[in-house]
């Protein structure tokens, strides 16, 4: 009996685990694609440092610290990803200010003919 809980909760741990290296990756490729390795890399870089060596645990049965560093690289990847956002939002808005400037240049010399 005290075999099949503990074979229970093993089963449970594992699906846990893959559920959150699934998460994981995901966060990691969301932040990819948003751009975080050019406007994010260092945070980037620790998202996908951190997945790999959460892949590497969980094959060396290393469940607790699979999964604490899997949950670690999804909110790094996060973070990536929200760094990179930021950068490319902020870019958009100079040209956007760049745009308007020139378009305020342009309704001023038409004004003056």
């Amino acid at each position: 009996m005290a075999g099949c809980c503990l074979l229970a909760l093993s089963a449970c741990s594992s699906s846990e685990l893959n559920h959150q290296l699934a998460v994981s990756r995901e966060a990691v490729d969301q932040a990819q694609m948003a751009g975080a390795e050019e406007n994010a890399p260092a945070e980037f870089g620790v998202a996908a440092d951190k997945l790999t060596r959460a892949n590497a645990a969980a094959n060396g049965h290393h469940k607790h610290d699979a999964m604490r560093l899997a949950q670690q690289a999804q909110v790094d990847a996060n973070l990536a990803r929200a760094r990179s956002e930021s950068t490319e939002a902020r870019i958009a808005a100079a040209e956007l200010t760049k745009t308007n400037q020139t378009l305020r240049e342009a309704i001023n010399r038409a004004n003056q003919n």
